[in-house]
């Protein structure tokens, strides 16, 4: 009965012990798991269903020198942290959606892969054609809800991106290359 009485007396500094341990602990999982902004490229998805861990694995395969990591989420991952939205590399937004977050995309308008590609007002380069049924990355992202009208699908270069030359001059062009195989990555690549 004392050791209880003794436990309970002191239950403010383990609860104070076990909220600074989980603190340490997510900090250390954060800085094991993610890197610095110019070491990884960051896409943002606004679609009905994405398998982000597995099309970041899948874009790992063939990721850009001097990238660490690939980083894919949907819009909602950034609910509560605008700041990781806004410092997306690549987007890939509806066409209805597309002019919501205009002041996030820089135009794709001369950068090599607009050659041959339908781009939006925007500068947006269609990655999913609604009508054709068909698009980039289609086995990890679901563009359409089965049963409902589908519409078309744009990729976007986000403004604050260090990963396009073109914006930084830098010469790192990682976002392009990570771009490249989200338009070439197709339903025979399905997992």
């Amino acid at each position: 009965m004392r050791v209880l009485k003794n436990i309970a007396s002191q239950l403010h500094i383990y609860l104070l012990w076990l909220f600074l341990a989980a603190l340490l602990w997510g900090w250390i999982f954060t800085f094991v798991t993610d890197t610095r902004p110019v070491k990884k490229v960051t896409v943002f998805v606004e679609a009905p269903a994405c398998r982000d861990r597995d099309l970041a694995v899948e874009l790992e395969k063939t990721m850009p020198e001097g990238i660490r990591m690939i980083k894919v989420h949907p819009f909602t991952y950034a609910m509560f942290d605008e700041s990781t939205l806004l410092g997306a590399d690549l987007y890939i937004v509806s066409a209805s959606q597309a002019g919501t977050y205009r002041d996030s995309f820089v135009p794709a308008d001369g950068l090599p892969l607009t050659e041959g590609r339908v781009t939006d007002a925007l500068g947006g380069i269609r990655i999913y054609d609604a009508a054709a049924g068909t698009g980039g990355a289609d086995g990890y992202i679901t563009y359409a809800v089965p049963g409902a009208t589908g519409e078309d699908y744009y990729l976007f270069f986000g403004v604050n991106s260090v990963h396009v030359s073109a914006l930084n001059g830098t010469g790192d062009d990682a976002a392009i290359a990570v771009a490249e195989r989200l338009l070439d990555l197709n339903e025979e690549e399905k997992p």
